[in-house]
């Protein structure tokens, strides 16, 4: 009766732990994949990834054991493409026609004057505005930065939490499958 029971709490602790091992991965896999992505097609891919991997290097071992050549092994050739993007702003200013200078001088001194000075003053209103605009945006993707910053701290920590439980769920699997071990192997010895 008690090798009965022993054997029971043993199959149980197993299936109970293999059952919170997979329950812990699946949790790890929901918190951390992408969505939409599948946990047992990503598992296969692996899985067929290491098998290739294996068969290459059985290959390429008998290929050294039998003193056959290397396959050649052809590479492509990579692409690179830049784009690049200059851009300019162009402003017009137009002025009235300037006095003749053969009969007035000194008017069209101060004509000349005048637009020099009109158009220093726009340049340096642009300017201003140019450096207002500079120190905005600045301070916009500065804004922008920290709230990007504080949302990629959030999510790193609400990932390393939800990884943390996947993970504790996991530990306490496995921990009940080697509980079960443990008895089975003690229930192998001593009956």
């Amino acid at each position: 009766m008690f090798k009965t029971a022993l054997t029971l709490l043993s199959i149980a602790a197993q299936v109970g732990g293999l059952v919170m091992a997979a329950v812990g991965l699946s949790n790890t896999f929901k918190d951390v994949a992408a969505s939409g992505e599948r946990f047992f097609a990503t598992v296969l891919a692996t899985l067929l990834g290491v098998v290739r991997r294996l068969w290459t290097g059985f290959k390429s071992l008998c290929r050294r054991l039998f003193g056959r050549p290397r396959p050649a092994v052809v590479h492509a050739l990579g692409a690179a493409m830049e784009i690049n993007f200059a851009g300019s702003a162009r402003g017009i200013v137009t002025f009235g026609p300037l006095p003749d200078p053969a009969q007035d001088a000194d008017a069209f001194k101060a004509a000349v004057e005048e637009r020099m000075n009109r158009v220093f003053t726009l340049a340096q209103d642009v300017q201003h505005d140019l450096g207002r605009e500079r120190k905005a945006r600045e301070q916009e993707d500065q804004k922008i930065g920290n709230d990007f910053q504080a949302r990629l701290t959030a999510r790193d920590e609400e990932s390393k939490r939800a990884t943390i439980r996947g993970l504790r769920e996991q530990t306490l699997g496995f921990f009940c499958v080697a509980f079960g071990l443990v008895v089975q192997s003690y229930l192998d010895l001593a009956f």
